[in-house]
């Protein structure tokens, strides 16, 4: 059931632990923190889920603004390719993120008195497809949901109508693999090869009857067997208290070129009348996960809240 560790040396970020090809782990240190820190308010595990083919550099920015606020918790980073969350089966994309459930939560059952407090982050569709893939890992895994006091979802969910996304979809995959390629491979010609790309995969899929994965994480976050909704909506739920008092945070902007503001503000609305709880961030002239670069304070400003909110509900 458990997983390997390797050493800290063949791990991108300073002081995490490698436990497969894309997610690495940094325990606390309850040694070195300051007594102010033992906060049970504060979250004591946080899952980073980064958007495609992003560069262990980049994502390290955000797991060095969780360690300034919240220096306790357990970090857990997921690196993502695009072809890897986009076209893996789902049985694959779920086998891939059963090392994070190992490494997150105990053996023992998940609905203990008390829970883990847990903090999901997930960025662009690559990193939603692998929130969603956990999700229905811990699922398999434990038979209940994966709980959760929070849920930010950076630049995610995109739209799922596959003639109005193709153009933004292959010009994401464009500038992710533009910088293993040669300098003179033009971008355009690369957004052309995965337009055309798409369209094939499109109609493979479609002959196989199989639900594409950024739409399935879509629907997947908003499925009560996944994530359960709080009460009212909750009435007569199995589940225990502490599955249903978690929060969902969108952070978008109206200038991302990748994912539409809005099919996010269109997933928020809908996730509301569900029974979720579910905050919004506007940010102004940040483009594609690029909003904690520009407006820091708000960008921080903002989970804090969300945190706290859902803190006090519990």
């Amino acid at each position: 059931m458990g997983h390997a560790t390797t050493t800290t040396t063949n791990s991108p970020f300073p002081g995490f632990t490698k436990i497969s090809d894309q997610i690495y782990i940094h325990h606390n240190d309850s040694t070195t923190t300051d007594r102010v820190d033992h906060d049970d308010s504060h979250p004591d595990k946080i899952i980073i889920f980064g958007w495609g083919d992003g560069r262990p550099k980049n994502v390290s920015k955000y797991i060095e603004g969780y360690r300034a606020l919240y220096p306790r918790a357990t970090i857990i980073a997921v690196l993502a390719t695009t072809f890897k969350a986009a076209y893996q089966p789902l049985f694959e994309r779920t086998q891939g993120m059963m090392p994070v459930i190992d490494a997150a939560f105990s053996e023992k059952h998940p609905q203990q008195k008390q829970p883990p407090r847990v903090l999901l982050h997930a960025m662009s569709n690559a990193g939603g497809i692998n929130l969603a893939s956990t999700l229905n890992a811990h699922l398999a895994r434990h038979g209940v949901p994966l709980p959760h006091r929070v849920m930010v979802l950076d630049s995610v969910p995109g739209g799922v109508v596959f003639h109005q996304q193709v153009g933004r979809w292959s010009r994401a995959m464009a500038i992710g693999m533009r910088r293993s390629l040669p300098q003179w491979v033009p971008q355009v010609m690369l957004q052309a090869v995965f337009y055309v790309f798409l369209w094939m995969h499109k109609f493979w899929e479609f002959v196989l009857r199989r639900h594409h994965a950024g739409a399935w994480s879509r629907e997947a976050v908003n499925r009560h067997e996944m994530v359960p909704v709080p009460p009212p909506a909750a009435k007569g739920s199995t589940i225990a208290g502490e599955y249903h008092h978690s929060r969902r945070l969108y952070l978008y902007s109206k200038e991302d070129d990748i994912i539409g503001w809005e099919d996010i503000e269109e997933h928020a609305e809908h996730a509301s009348k569900l029974g979720y709880h579910a905050d919004t961030e506007l940010f102004e002239g940040s483009g594609h996960v690029d909003h904690m670069r520009h407006h820091p304070q708000q960008y921080w400003g903002s989970i804090e809240r969300a945190w706290r909110k859902a803190h006090t509900a519990v």
